[in-house]
């Protein structure tokens, strides 16, 4: 297994059970704008896919600038994920049926042939992780340790992976 590939598993494993993360684009007066995003998959290529519509403010927003960020926060608090890439959007009814799932009729009526409907691919240049301990007592520890050397608190692991 390549770094490429062994970056991706570890992405896989910090972003299990994450189902919506924050992608955040350029606005037109050059903010940053944050929106919350229902991940659809990881794809095998290290890309990262999302279902949207073609008329929506965040696709308008990438046809300035392709350059995202998508952050994910696990639910206890112990993995929190950076992503920053290059965003694709595509209409394409017959990938968006092999992804199509019932419930995504209520935000797409027409159904995987809607033609507002949209598939957003972020291609990952770039990932930033942090795995922070889960015990409140080693967090703890942690700080208490800290504050008797002097030292900065260590909120658990960070890593850094290129992957252009």
């Amino acid at each position: 297994m390549d770094d490429r590939q062994r970056a991706l598993a570890e992405l896989a494993r910090l972003i299990d059970g994450i189902p919506v993360a924050m992608v955040t684009t350029h606005s037109d007066d050059g903010s940053l704008g944050s929106r919350p995003m229902l991940l659809e998959r990881l794809e095998p290529d290290g890309s990262l896919t999302f279902l949207t519509h073609l008329s929506s403010d965040k696709v308008a927003a990438i046809e300035r600038d392709r350059r995202v960020n998508v952050a994910f926060v696990s639910d206890k608090g112990d993995r929190y994920v950076s992503v920053s890439g290059i965003v694709t959007v595509t209409h394409d009814p017959a990938r968006m049926q092999t992804l199509w799932k019932p419930t995504y009729r209520a935000w797409f009526p027409g159904g995987p042939g809607d033609p507002d409907s949209a598939i957003f691919s972020v291609r990952i240049d770039e990932i930033d992780s942090w795995d922070v301990p889960t015990s409140r007592l080693v967090r703890v520890w942690c700080a208490v340790k800290a504050l008797a050397t002097g030292q900065v608190v260590e909120a658990g692991e960070h890593r850094t992976r290129d992957l252009r």
